[in-house]
């Protein structure tokens, strides 16, 4: 399946990567992670768990279990395309308004 990623979705994982990127302990973990991420969705027939929204009624997330953070992707089957339309920081304690 290809994988795209949203131009909101690159804005924040950018964001999300800088603030890492700061930290000394180990700063490319969420770069890591995030790649991995979409390597795996890319080979995944039905990957993460739903989270529907009324604008996104096919909405899912996937979390990165080191980062904390939830990618969230909708699945065309049709068009054989899976698009990553936002990155959150699942630590912030709400929802991306999605």
């Amino acid at each position: 399946m290809k994988v795209d990623i949203s131009k909101r979705a690159r804005r924040h994982s950018d964001r999300i990567n800088a603030r890492w990127a700061q930290r000394g302990d180990d700063s490319r973990l969420y770069a890591r992670e995030f790649l991995d991420a979409v390597k795996h969705l890319e080979t995944v027939g039905q990957p993460g768990t739903p989270c529907a929204t009324r604008k996104r009624p096919g909405l899912r997330r996937l979390l990165l279990e080191k980062s904390k953070c939830h990618v969230y992707f909708v699945v065309d089957e049709e068009l054989d395309l899976l698009t990553i339309v936002d990155v959150w920081n699942g630590q912030r304690g709400q929802l991306p308004k999605l």
